[in-house]
């Protein structure tokens, strides 16, 4: 979950567990948003922003509100989304079915029969073509692509003691898939901002994914074996409770 006020902070641990630095703390209830959470105290972990947790009545963390080091009444709120994309950058996503259900039966086979099922396997056949699927970590951490120049195979892992490294490209917005870990598309909102961290702008998404992958697959036949912010007044505390668990 990327920061507000610094873009360049990234929020790591968005679970819904109490923080560490939360437990056994007497915490107040607030209203944030028309919505009644209790506020953590300052996350110690962070310097750009004087940092608090929120969490519901049953205690599972689901935000933040961040406020400026110099100017505390300047702040951001967080919060957690259905869609780990919309939670990493604070954006209304919409998830929809996984992948698999998307392709024809002979591509499914042929993916299921080689063990291509994890996000990076199922990316590593699209690189010979302009197909990409993304997950949030590979938004964070950037594949590298290993190409070689002899016998023109590309690969998420080194192949041939030549090996060329380069980060992992995006030739046609059109063909970018979002997917979480268990391979369930995520669809951007039409203003993300996803865009400007993967590329340049470029024409519209194309949401055809069945052709997609079909086109994909028969492009590389010997393939190798990823809200706006919110400027609320914070009513006063309406009462308090202990952040703890069993």
């Amino acid at each position: 979950m990327y920061s507000c006020l610094d873009t360049s902070i990234l929020y790591a641990d968005v679970s819904p567990d109490i923080t560490e630095n939360d437990i056994n703390i007497v915490s107040d209830l607030w209203t944030i948003d028309d919505r009644e959470v209790y506020r953590g105290s300052r996350d110690p972990r962070y310097s750009h922003a004087n940092v608090y947790w929120l969490y519901n009545e049953d205690l599972q963390r689901v935000g933040c509100c961040e406020h400026s080091i110099t100017d505390h009444a300047k702040f951001e709120v967080l919060w957690f989304r259905e869609s780990e994309f919309g939670t990493m950058l604070q954006e209304d996503w919409e998830v929809t079915s996984d992948i698999w259900s998307t392709l024809p039966n002979h591509v499914f086979e042929r993916f299921i029969n080689n063990g291509w099922t994890t996000p990076h396997k199922f990316l590593e056949q699209c690189l010979s073509g302009s197909m990409r699927i993304i997950t949030p970590d590979m938004i964070i951490n950037q594949p590298i692509v290993y190409s070689c120049g002899e016998c023109k195979q590309k690969s998420l892992r080194p192949i041939c003691p030549s090996n060329q490294m380069s980060p992992l490209d995006f030739p046609d917005k059109t063909k970018i898939v979002f997917v979480d870990d268990d391979l369930v598309i995520h669809i951007p909102p039409t203003d993300s901002t996803i865009w400007s961290r993967l590329m340049p702008p470029l024409p519209e998404h194309d949401d055809d994914l069945s052709l997609l992958v079909l086109e994909q697959v028969e492009e590389s036949p010997n393939a190798l074996q990823e809200q706006k912010s919110l400027h609320l007044p914070l009513a006063p505390p309406q009462t308090h409770q202990h952040l703890q668990t069993d």
